[in-house]
């Protein structure tokens, strides 16, 4: 149950920590706001305003390091310790108050909102609205392979 609980949290958090990204270039394509809420704590920078082609890292109390990598096209992948783990959509909705969402593609996922605070070198912390806290950490963000079917015949 803890595992379920830490990889819902992951999700969230994982997305939300996907990095501070591209220009406003790639806002209208991902739907994302050009004015990411920056009204957070008075010290740091603010967050992304950007969410696309960015990957955060968090590590679980049992020391699982999960990434989670944000794409231009709004789909997410999650790895737990280098290896897949949840993958699903994602959006930031900058008029309900700068919440980071994910919709994991599992069939009993639900969606998870976490909102970003503000950056503090390449971490961020992250609250959902139960209250539970993250931090992420910004890592390189790596593009997913390629869809064709590459599997030697």
């Amino acid at each position: 149950m803890k595992a379920m609980i830490w990889a819902a949290a992951h999700v969230g958090l994982a997305m939300l920590v996907a990095g501070c990204a591209p220009e406003a270039d790639t806002a209208d394509a991902t739907g994302m706001s050009e004015n990411a809420s920056t009204d957070a704590s008075p010290t740091g920078s603010p967050v992304p305003e950007v969410f696309a082609a960015t990957a955060w890292r968090a590590t679980s109390d049992d020391g699982a390091r999960f990434t989670t990598y944000l794409d231009s096209d709004g789909s997410y992948r999650d790895v737990r310790n280098g290896d897949p783990w949840q993958s699903g959509t994602w959006r930031f909705d900058a008029s309900g108050g700068g919440l980071l969402c994910f919709n994991p593609e599992d069939e009993n996922g639900a969606e998870t909102c976490w909102k970003p605070d503000r950056m503090h070198g390449d971490t961020m912390d992250a609250s959902d609205e139960k209250g539970r806290q993250i931090e992420l950490e910004r890592v390189d963000y790596v593009a997913p392979a390629d869809s064709g079917d590459d599997k030697a015949a």
